[in-house]
């Protein structure tokens, strides 16, 4: 039997690395992507004897080398699966790098690689419980509805009171974009019998996490809307994005999903 292959990107550390670390359990072979190499190489070097592991160090806001970087992963065959967890948060840089890394260069990647996947592959993409939270402003969410518009930073500099210089408003509002990505592309990726689903997690106990949480004011109230009562692990990101590619998910395509401890229901944001 034909081992599948997976591209885990983010995978040097944080949920990147456990889902590689997952992935290798289920019997993928792996080709991992992150900035930085060093995470993703150690790992690769424990685990080869039990897997095909190719690691490439690409900044994926960089259009040559995503290009570059889905020519060279041909040598490995059609890809079965893909889980793009790269992303910033809102205390980690400005607001321009939030929506060229958050939105514009997860677009960009996810169309790049589309046509290395394998018939019936699938793409999982992370984007964020805090895009049901943000007001419908159907400016910000026009412009941003083209993710690969060449003067999409323009028609954002141009918006009265610059609303996205605000980071959090930037990350929520691209991740908010990014799911309705999700959804417009997926005919497209049905056509080549490919399914592309974003997946919405809540507040999640990561060391990014942790550093969003104390610069939050809300974040007790946040907490003690959360049905479950608790904060949410990598793991459980993690052990839905491995179901959404596999055969067992082979009819869902085009939405997304929150795994947020039942979070936004119990805040009474409509979804």
């Amino acid at each position: 039997m034909t081992k599948k292959t997976m591209i885990v990107t983010g995978a040097s550390g944080g949920m990147g690395l456990v889902c590689a670390q997952e992935a290798l359990a289920l019997g993928y072979d792996l080709i991992l992507v992150d900035l930085h190499a060093q995470g993703m190489e150690q790992f690769a070097q424990e685990n080869r004897h039990q897997a095909e592991i190719n690691c490439y160090a690409l900044d994926v806001t960089s259009n040559q080398a995503v290009v570059e970087f889905a020519e060279n992963i041909t040598q490995h065959g059609a890809i079965d699966a893909l889980i793009h967890t790269v992303g910033v948060s809102p205390n980690m840089t400005s607001w321009q790098r939030i929506i060229d890394i958050d939105l514009i260069a997860t677009a960009k990647f996810l169309e790049a690689v589309r046509p290395r996947l394998a018939k019936h592959a699938a793409a999982v993409c992370i984007s964020s419980s805090s895009g049901y939270m943000v007001p419908e402003n159907e400016a910000i969410e026009a412009i941003l509805a083209d993710p690969t518009a060449e003067d999409l930073f323009y028609q954002l500099e141009q918006l009265p009171g610059k609303p996205l210089e605000n980071t959090g408003l930037a990350y929520s509002y691209a991740k908010k974009a990014l799911r309705f990505y999700v959804a417009n592309a997926a005919k497209a990726w049905g056509s080549e019998t490919k399914r592309l689903v974003s997946i919405s997690p809540g507040l999640i106990n990561t060391d990014a996490g942790k550093k969003e949480f104390e610069a939050s004011e809300n974040f007790e109230q946040m907490i003690a809307s959360i049905p479950l009562a608790r904060l949410g692990v990598p793991d459980e990101i993690v052990h839905t994005a491995l179901f959404l590619v596999s055969e067992k998910a082979s009819y869902i395509s085009g939405c997304d999903i929150l795994v947020d401890g039942g979070m936004i229901a119990g805040m009474g944001k409509a979804v």
